[in-house]
C-alpha cells in the first residue's frame, strides 16, 4: 500500500464533507482504519457506510474539550491505537470587514479554526506518543496568501496554524511525532465550490496554473504526511495551490 497506510489508524476531523470526506475516501482505499469526527452525525454515518474499511464515526464539536477527549478514547478503545491525525475541521461563519465583525463572531471563528485545532492535537498527543511513529497533519488555507475582504478572523486563525505546527514540531520531536501542515488553494470541493463567483475568478486569475485543484491533489500530500514513509519531514507547511499569488 502507498506510503505505509495499510492498517494504520487515522483520525480525521471535519470528515463529513468537503476535503475531510475526500481524505477519508483516499485513506480507506489504502487500507487504513478510520476515526471520523464531525458535528453532522448523519453525514458521517453515510460516509462510513460507503467506505471499504472499518470506521468509527463520532459526532464531535472540536471546540469542546470533553467531546474531543471522549472521541479519541472511543477510537482507541475500538482499534487499540491511534497512529495519525488529520486536523481538518474549520470554517468561516461570517463574512464582514474587520471593523464590522461582531466580537462574538471573531471568537467563534478563531475558536473553531485555531482552538479546535489545538484541542485536537492536545488530546491526540497521548495516543500518538504511544504509536512511536505518530503523525499529525493540519489543514490550513491558501487564503492566508491572498486574503479577501471580510475574512480577517479566518485568515488570522488559519495563519496561526503555522506557529502551532512549528511549536509542536519542536516539542513532540522527542516522541517521534511528525507535525506538518498542508495549505490548499482553490479546490473544487466543499468551501472551494461555495466561493462567490467574482472572488473565485479573482483567485483563479492570481493562480499560476490558471485553474482550480482537485481533492486528490491535496489528499496525495496528506496521505504521505500521515503515513509511515514520512519519517524525516516535520515542521513543514506545504502549499497545494497551483502557484497562488504568483501571477
Amino acid at each position: 500500500m502507498e506510503d505505509g497506510l495499510s492498517n494504520r489508524v487515522i483520525v480525521i476531523t471535519g470528515a463529513s464533507r468537503g476535503l475531510g470526506s475526500a481524505f477519508a475516501e483516499h485513506f480507506a482505499q489504502e487500507g487504513a482504519f478510520l476515526g471520523l469526527l464531525a458535528r453532522d452525525q448523519l453525514a458521517l454515518n453515510k460516509l462510513a457506510q460507503r467506505l471499504p474499511t472499518e470506521t468509527v464515526p463520532i459526532r464531535c464539536d472540536v471546540t469542546d474539550a470533553d467531546q474531543v477527549s471522549a472521541a479519541f478514547q472511543k477510537i482507541f478503545e475500538t482499534f487499540g491505537r491511534v497512529d495519525s491525525v488529520v486536523v481538518n475541521a474549520g470554517g468561516q461563519s461570517s463574512f464582514r470587514r474587520a471593523e464590522e465583525l461582531p466580537v462574538d463572531k471573531w471568537r467563534e471563528i478563531v475558536d473553531l479554526n485555531l482552538t479546535g485545532a489545538y484541542l485536537t492535537a492536545r488530546f491526540a498527543y497521548e495516543y500518538l506518543q504511544k504509536s512511536r511513529a505518530g503523525k499529525i497533519v493540519f489543514v490550513s488555507s491558501g487564503v492566508v496568501k491572498l486574503p479577501q475582504s471580510g475574512s480577517s478572523a479566518y485568515v488570522a486563525s488559519k495563519a496561526a496554524l503555522k506557529g502551532l505546527v512549528r511549536s509542536l514540531c519542536v516539542e513532540w520531536a522527542v516522541d517521534n511525532i511528525c507535525v506538518n501542515a498542508v495549505l490548499p488553494g482553490l479546490i473544487d470541493c466543499g468551501a472551494g465550490q461555495d466561493i462567490i463567483e467574482n472572488v473565485r475568478n479573482k483567485v483563479i486569475g492570481r493562480t499560476a496554473l490558471r485553474g482550480t485543484g482537485k481533492p486528490s491533489d491535496v489528499a496525495r500530500i496528506v496521505l504521505y504526511m500521515a503515513g509511515e514513509s514520512c519519517e524525516f519531514v516535520t515542521g513543514q507547511i506545504v502549499s497545494v495551490d497551483g502557484g497562488l499569488g504568483l501571477r
